[in-house]
């Protein structure tokens, strides 16, 4: 999977940017706990659809890292303490979504290994 050209975006849509990254990072949450049950039941989950999500949750650490970068960016343009604490925030639900991420991601290959 190519990685896709990053457009960096001025901190005045960070609110926009904290609302889309919020809502992805909600839907890795309850996949992350759906993925938990699932490893106790593997034959929960057929063989297509965890190959149709592994390529989700690749493609879905790949926004992580692009947003991480944002951030990064951001951290240098921050003017006022309010941008400031709002990047912090930002980055906790940044971290919170990698994780779940990551924990999809393992799920998955160690269901895809057991079957």
């Amino acid at each position: 999977m190519t990685k896709p050209r990053q457009r960096w975006r001025p901190i005045s849509l960070m609110p926009a940017f904290k609302f889309a990254i919020g809502s992805a990072a909600e839907t890795a949450h309850t996949q992350a706990e759906n993925m938990r049950l699932a490893i106790d039941q593997p034959d929960l989950i057929d063989r297509m659809e965890l190959t149709r999500m592994r390529l989700v949750y690749e493609d879905t650490a790949q926004q992580v890292d692009m947003c991480r970068e944002q951030l990064k960016r951001w951290c240098g343009e921050c003017t006022t303490p309010e941008q400031v604490k709002a990047l912090e925030r930002l980055a906790g639900i940044v971290k919170q979504w990698a994780d779940d991420t990551r924990l999809v991601r393992d799920a998955i290959d160690t269901l895809l290994h057991e079957g």
